[in-house]
């Protein structure tokens, strides 16, 4: 009968149940990068939050790596090219190497929402420091420093939920207000301020909003697509699992019915007297140990009749010596018997010596109980 349960051993799992190509893993100067400052990798197994959590991390790792890159490029700068440093400049850079070595290794350690918040934190802190502290007041030369708060928006996607970047977007948005209202600005800027402050404003919060709207929906897709992407790796995992189950209850299955016709053919041998016969079932066959116990059973039904058979047997030579006996005394004339091959043939022995009573008896045919023909026969002469 067709089983439809059955999986055939060669049989291909499905296309999304197939693993994809492991991704490639970073090499050298990369991948000591990310071992001393990106949180551990986890296991295939973990749930979505902590690989989302840890994706966050790396990518944090990665950008850390340009804030490194723009801080070092700014030394320079901090030490003047007339041989006159900036002691601010040179406190902000500073701090902001510093915070963002201890938000390195709090990402290194899991912290990465932590981590987020110095790094974002810094990014900020050196712009709105710098242009709140310029001598005289806010100038056009400073207005390319308002587009540097960009940058807290992309760490901020980096390190944080999609979410928090428009929190970051709306300091930013409200220190620009501040800072283009409230602070004391000079020369042309005042008066562009005073004359056509949307012209002035608007290209610096529109940088704002729109980095902040793309990076969150470019994010948020990631995000997504990372999600289906993980549940698609459950259900594969799910199918895999199925089908090495129905691969067992096949299998079980198999030796079910290999077990039952195993122990039915030793029944019948039994049945036909032949208590040699074993279940042969190995350990690893599910019905091993109902084989096992009626092999012990059969064992002992063997030695059982053996014993049944030997005991026949010197019942048999018992009575055979009796009448050899009794007509030997009749008879007059020594014992003549065949030995029996019984635990009997030493009293036989012992008989054999003795004579017994009417020599004019006539002596009786005495048939041995179906012995061999080359035993011997015991004379009592």
């Amino acid at each position: 009968m067709h089983d439809r349960s059955r999986v055939p051993e060669n049989a291909e799992l499905p296309p999304q149940s197939r693993q994809i190509t492991s991704e490639r893993k970073p090499t050298g100067l990369l991948s000591t990068w990310y071992r001393l400052t990106s949180p551990p990798e986890p296991a295939k197994t973990a749930p979505f939050q902590e690989k989302e959590l840890f994706r966050r991390g790396r990518t944090g790792s990665q950008i850390s790596i340009v804030l490194f890159f723009l801080i070092f490029t700014s030394i320079p700068a901090a030490f003047g090219s007339d041989g006159k440093p900036n002691p601010l400049l040179i406190g902000i850079l500073v701090v902001n190497l510093l915070i963002l070595c201890l938000a390195l290794l709090l990402n290194r350690m899991g912290q990465v929402n932590l981590a987020g918040v110095l790094v974002v934190l810094s990014v900020i802190s050196g712009p709105t420091t710098y242009i709140v502290t310029i001598p005289g007041g806010i100038n056009t030369i400073a207005l390319p420093t308002f587009s540097l708060l960009v940058l807290s928006l992309m760490c901020a996607v980096s390190f944080l939920p999609p979410a928090w970047i428009f929190v970051v977007a709306a300091i930013n948005v409200a220190f620009t207000l501040f800072a283009l209202t409230s602070l004391h600005s000079t020369g042309e800027l005042q008066h562009l301020l005073q004359t056509a402050f949307p012209t002035v404003a608007t290209p610096i919060l529109l940088s704002q909003i729109i980095v902040s709207t793309v990076a969150y929906i470019w994010v948020s897709g990631a995000r997504l697509a990372i999600l289906r992407a993980d549940r698609a790796e459950e259900v594969a995992a799910l199918e895999r699992r199925e089908l090495e189950r129905q691969q067992v209850e096949v299998e079980q299955k198999q030796q079910l019915d290999t077990g039952i016709q195993q122990l039915i053919q030793t029944h019948m041998q039994v049945a036909n007297g032949n208590f040699t016969a074993r279940a042969p079932l190995m350990k690893d066959n599910i019905l091993w140990q109902v084989a096992y116990s009626l092999n012990n059973l059969l064992a002992r039904l063997q030695s059982y009749q053996q014993i049944t058979v030997q005991q026949k047997k010197n019942q048999e030579a018992l009575n055979y010596l009796i009448q050899a006996v009794q007509h030997a005394k009749s008879a007059g004339e020594p014992l003549q018997v065949q030995r029996t091959g019984t635990p009997i043939d030493a009293l036989i022995i012992e008989l054999a010596s003795l004579r017994f009573g009417n020599p004019a008896a006539e002596r009786p045919n005495i048939p041995s109980p179906s012995l061999p023909r080359n035993h011997r026969i015991v004379n009592a002469d």
